[in-house]
C-alpha cells in the first residue's frame, strides 16, 4: 500500500523512463472517450466489437491502437517503479534478513524469508490461476451429466463440440452444453487478458486453439529429414484447409501467403508458442508495437478441416488443447498482473531502478543485480522454460525418464503416507495445531468435506490434466502420449487421488478457519494467524475487505471464497490505496486480490503434501531448456529429488525463517524439531505398509538404520536424506552414485555390468532382471507387486542365483529386524 501511495511523488520518473507519453490518467481519459463513442455501456459489459467495426463506427483503429500501446507503456513504467518501491520498502523493514536480491526472487518466484512479499509471487499465483481455473472448469462440464467430463476427456464428442464451437448446428445436447461452457470460459480469460492490455478481438473458438505437434511437423514429407521439404509438406497439407481470406486479410499473393505459412513453420519449431511473456505470446493478440511478433490466428474453413489437421499434426483430443490455452491464459494473467504487457522490458526496468539505488553505497552489491542473476527464475514464469532444443534429443530423454518413473514409481502412494506428518507440521505453522491437521487430512481423504465448499474450494488438477505435475515431478516433463500414460500410471497407482485429496482438505479447511473469524479485526487475530497473511501481503485494510465479502455458509459453518469480490465498494479500494483508479484498474485489482486469497490456500495446500513450486524448479533446471546438453543432464540427475529438494527449501526453509521476529527463536527450534519428529513417525507408518505390501513384517524401529530410514521417508532430511536412504536400502540395486546422478545413470551402470559379465550368466542375467524390474511401466504396482515377486520375480532370481531369497531374508533380518510372511 505504501508504495502505491508514494507512485504521485515518482513522477519524475515516470517521466525519464516513459519521454513525452500522456500519464496514466490522461491515457484512461482518451480511452474512455473512446469508450462513449462506443457506447459505454456495450463497453462496459465487454460486449466487444471488430477491430473493423471499431474503425467504421468509433475511430481509426490506428487511434485507438496507438491509445492503447500509450496506456499500456505508461502501465509498464508505473508497474515498474511499484515493483521497485516494493522491494525497498521490504529490505527496509526486514532489519537485515532480506536483500534486493531475495527480494527480487520474492517476487518472481517466492522466498521463505518472513516478508509482506515471501509467498505471493508471480510464480505462486500462476500454479494457483492454473489450479482454480481447471477446477472450475471440471466442475462445470461435470454438472452436465455423470459421464460429461469423462466424455470430454475421452473425446467421446470432440468433433461435435468444435462444430459447436464454430457456429455449426449440432443435435448432441451434451457437446452443446460442453461448448457454451467453453466459450463463457474463453470471454472470461479474453476479457482479462485484454483489461491487462492484450487487446484481443473476438474468436469463436479460441479457446480450442489449435495444439502443433512439432514432431510430427518436422516428418511432414514423410521420409526427408531436410527442414525445407518438410515445411513445404506441411504448408502444402494446411494451407487448402485454411480460411485463407480471415487468416491473411489483406493478402492477394498467393507467394506472400505461402512466405507467411513458412514462417508460421519456422515459429512453431522453434516452440515460440511455448512462451507465456505478455503480449507477444497471447494467441489473437492486436499488438501494434510489434505486429511480426504478434501471435497470428489460423482460421479453418470449417470443424471437418480443423479435426483432419488436429489428428495429422495437432493435438488430437480437444481437452488437452483446452487445458493448453488454460495453463497459456492463467500464467499470463498472472504474469501481466506484475510485469504488463512486456513482462521482461519491465524487469529489466525494475532492476535498472535497483541498481541505480545501490551504485553508490554499495556498488559490488549492485552488479549482482542484472537479469543474468535471475534468468533462472525468469525462464519459469515467462515460460521460456518450456522451450526445446533438439526435438529428438527431448522426446528420447523424456520417456527414458517417464519409463523410468512408471518402473520404480508403483508404490508412491504408500509412501506419500508420510505426508501426513508433512501436512500436520503445516496445520501447526498455521496456529491451527497438530490435531487439526490430522482430522482434517483425513477428512479430504475420505471426502467427508462440506459438498458446498468442496466444489468452490477443492484442488481437482492433479486428477484430471496429463499434464499437471506432482510430487515427483514438475509440470511440462512429460507430454504428448507418453505424458497420458504417466497420467494414467499415477491415477492407477493412487498418487493423482492421494494429492488432491490432501491438497483439497488443506483449502477448504483453511478457508473454513479464516471464514470462522470474519468478524475478528486484523489486530485482534492470534500471533501466528496474523503472520500467516502478512506473508501474501495482507494487512488491516486487504483482511477488513476481505472478510467483508460475502462468505460461503454451510451449516453454522463459514468459508472464505472471495467469489464475491466485486461487492467490495470502489471507493474502499480507492481509499486504501490513496489514489482513484480506472473501471479497467479497478477490475484488475479486484480479480488480482481474489487470486491472492485463492493463493494464500492453493500455496499452503501445496506446502502440505509438499510439490515443487516455481522457486525449486528454477533451482533445479537452472534455466536450462529440454533437448540441450547441460538440460538433460540437470533433468536426469534431478529424477525423483523434486520431493526432497521441496522438503529442504519449502518444509525445512519454512520452519528456520518464515516466522515473524516477534515470535522469537523459540518457534522456529520448536517447528522445526516437531517436523522432524512427525517425518520419523509417519515416515517409519509409510515403510511398514510398504513392507507388509512386499510380504514383510515392519521393521524393527530400535535400530539405528531403520530411525535413518523412517526420517528419509518422512522427508525430514530433505535432500539429504535421499542420498542416505538410497545408500542405506535400494530395492533395485542402486547406489550412492545412483542417488546423485539419478536413476538413469544407475541403469546404464547395470546394463554395463551385465555386458562386463556375459562370461558369468547368472550374475548378468540377475542384473538385467533388476534392470527389467524398474523399468517395466506398472510392473511394480503396490497392490500387486508381492504377487509378481513371490510367484515370479523371486523365482528367476532364485533360478539364477541359487540361495538368492534365503539370503536375502538373513540380510532384512539382520539389519532390520524383518521376517517374511510368505515364501517364494
Amino acid at each position: 500500500m505504501a508504495s502505491i501511495k508514494k507512485i504521485s511523488k515518482c513522477f519524475q520518473e515516470v517521466k525519464r523512463l516513459t519521454g513525452d507519453l500522456l500519464p496514466d490518467e490522461q491515457i484512461n481519459k482518451i480511452l474512455d472517450d473512446i469508450k462513449i463513442k462506443n457506447n459505454q455501456s456495450k463497453f462496459d459489459k465487454a460486449q466487444e466489437k471488430t477491430d473493423s467495426l471499431l474503425a467504421e463506427e468509433v475511430i481509426n483503429k490506428f487511434e485507438y491502437d496507438q491509445a492503447v500501446k500509450k496506456r499500456n507503456t505508461a502501465d509498464n513504467n508505473i508497474k515498474a517503479l511499484d515493483m521497485f518501491q516494493k522491494v525497498k520498502d521490504v529490505v527496509a523493514l526486514s532489519e537485515g534478513r532480506i536483500d534486493a536480491v531475495k527480494g527480487v526472487k520474492g517476487i518472481l518466484v517466492g522466498i521463505q524469508e518472513f516478508s509482506t512479499l515471501s509467498r505471493n509471487s508471480i510464480g505462486s499465483k500462476q500454479d494457483t490461476a492454473e489450479v482454480v481455473y481447471i477446477t472450475e472448469m471440471y466442475q462445470k462440464i461435470n454438472k452436465v451429466s455423470d459421464t460429461a467430463w469423462d466424455d470430454f476427456a475421452e473425446g467421446v464428442f470432440d468433433p461435435e463440440i468444435k462444430q459447436a464451437m464454430a457456429g455449426e448446428t449440432v443435435l448432441n445436447e451434451n457437446a452443446v452444453a460442453i461448448a457454451k461452457i467453453l466459450k463463457e470460459a474463453q470471454e472470461k480469460w479474453r476479457l482479462e487478458l485484454n483489461d491487462l492490455g492484450a487487446n484481443i478481438g473476438q474468436l469463436r473458438d479460441w479457446i480450442t486453439r489449435t495444439m502443433h505437434n512439432t514432431e510430427k511437423m518436422g516428418n511432414a514429407s514423410k521420409g526427408s529429414k531436410i527442414v525445407g521439404d518438410n515445411r513445404i509438406a506441411w504448408r502444402e497439407y494446411i494451407k487448402p484447409r485454411l480460411d485463407l481470406e480471415r487468416s491473411f486479410p489483406g493478402v492477394m499473393d498467393g507467394s506472400k501467403i505461402d512466405e507467411i505459412i513458412d514462417g508460421i513453420y519456422n515459429s512453431l519449431m522453434s516452440n515460440d508458442h511455448l512462451k507465456h511473456g505478455g503480449t507477444n505470446s497471447i494467441y489473437g493478440t492486436r499488438n501494434v508495437a510489434n505486429r511480426l511478433n504478434a501471435s497470428r490466428v489460423l482460421h479453418f474453413k470449417d470443424a471437418t478441416a480443423r479435426h483432419e489437421y488436429d489428428l495429422a499434426f495437432g493435438e488430437p483430443s480437444l481437452k488437452e488443447s483446452v487445458m493448453g490455452v488454460l495453463s497459456n491464459s492463467a500464467r499470463n494473467i498472472a504474469l501481466m498482473h506484475e510485469f504488463g504487457t512486456n513482462p521482461k522490458e519491465t524487469f529489466e526496468k525494475v532492476l535498472a531502478l535497483l541498481r541505480k539505488e545501490y551504485k553508490s553505497s554499495d556498488p559490488k552489491f549492485a552488479k549482482k543485480l542484472t537479469f543474468e542473476n535471475f534468468k533462472a527464475e525468469f525462464a519459469e514464469i515467462d515460460g521460456s522454460i518450456n522451450g526445446i532444443g533438439d526435438e529428438t534429443m527431448a522426446k528420447v530423454s523424456m520417456t527414458v525418464r517417464a519409463l523410468q518413473s512408471m518402473g520404480k514409481l508403483g508404490f508412491a502412494a504408500p509412501t506419500s503416507i508420510a505426508d501426513l506428518g508433512q501436512y500436520m507440521s503445516t496445520t501447526n505453522f498455521q496456529g491451527r495445531g497438530f490435531l487439526t491437521g490430522i482430522f482434517e487430512a483425513m477428512g479430504g481423504l475420505f471426502k467427508t468435506q462440506d459438498k458446498a465448499a468442496f466444489e468452490v474450494l477443492g484442488v481437482m488438477s492433479n486428477s484430471i490434466h496429463s499434464f499437471m505435475g506432482n510430487k515427483y515431478g514438475s509440470a511440462g516433463d512429460t507430454w504428448g502420449t507418453m505424458g497420458k500414460l504417466q497420467n494414467a500410471f499415477f491415477k492407477w497407482n493412487s498418487l493423482n487421488r492421494w494429492i488432491s485429496s490432501l491438497k483439497s482438505g488443506m483449502t477448504v479447511g483453511l478457508a473454513r478457519h479464516y471464514g470462522m473469524l470474519a468478524d475478528t479485526k486484523f489486530g485482534d487475530l492470534k500471533i501466528r494467524e496474523r503472520n500467516l497473511l502478512k506473508l501474501y501481503g495482507f494487512d488491516d485494510g486487504k483482511w477488513d475487505m476481505l472478510r467483508s465479502i460475502k462468505t460461503l455458509d454451510v451449516e453454522n459453518r463459514r468459508y472464505i471464497t472471495a467469489e464475491d469480490v466485486d461487492s467490495i465498494p470502489d471507493d474502499v479500494i480507492n481509499s486504501y490505496l490513496g489514489k482513484k483508479l480506472s473501471q479497467r484498474e479497478l477490475r484488475n485489482w479486484k480479480r488480482d486480490f481474489e487470486m491472492t486469497w485463492r493463493n494464500v490456500l492453493v500455496d499452503q495446500a501445496m506446502h502440505a503434501t509438499p510439490e515443487p513450486d516455481a522457486a525449486v524448479r528454477a533451482f533445479m533446471h537452472q534455466g536450462t531448456i529440454k533437448g540441450t546438453g547441460q538440460g538433460e543432464i540437470l533433468r536426469f540427475m534431478g529424477q525423483f529429488k523434486s520431493f526432497p529438494v521441496s522438503i529442504w527449501k519449502k518444509i525445512v526453509g519454512r520452519e528456520m525463517k518464515s516466522y515473524g521476529p516477534e515470535e522469537g527463536k523459540l518457534a522456529n527450534i520448536t517447528g522445526l524439531t516437531s517436523m522432524l519428529m512427525l517425518s520419523a513417525i509417519f515416515g517409519y507408518i509409510a515403510l511398514s505398509v510398504k513392507d507388509m505390501l512386499r510380504g514383510r513384517s515392519p521393521r524393527d524401529p530400535t535400530k539405528g538404520s531403520v530411525l535413518m530410514n523412517a526420517l528419509a521417508q518422512g522427508g525430514g532430511l530433505g535432500i539429504y536424506g535421499d542420498f542416505l536412504y538410497s545408500e542405506l536400502q535400494n530395492e533395485y540395486g542402486g547406489s550412492m552414485a545412483e542417488s546423485i546422478a539419478g536413476p538413469a545413470f544407475g541403469d546404464v551402470m547395470k546394463l554395463l555390468d551385465a555386458a562386463f559379465n556375459v562370461n558369468e550368466p547368472a550374475k548378468a542375467g540377475k542384473k538385467l532382471v533388476q534392470l527389467a524390474e524398474g523399468n517395466v511401466p506398472f510392473l511394480n504396482m503396490y497392490y500387486s507387486k508381492a504377487a509378481y515377486d513371490f510367484l515370479i520375480g523371486y523365482q528367476i532370481k532364485e533360478f539364477l542365483d541359487p540361495g538368492y531369497f534365503s539370503r536375502l531374508e538373513g540380510r532384512h533380518e539382520e539389519k532390520r529386524g524383518q521376517t517374511y510372511y510368505l515364501k517364494p
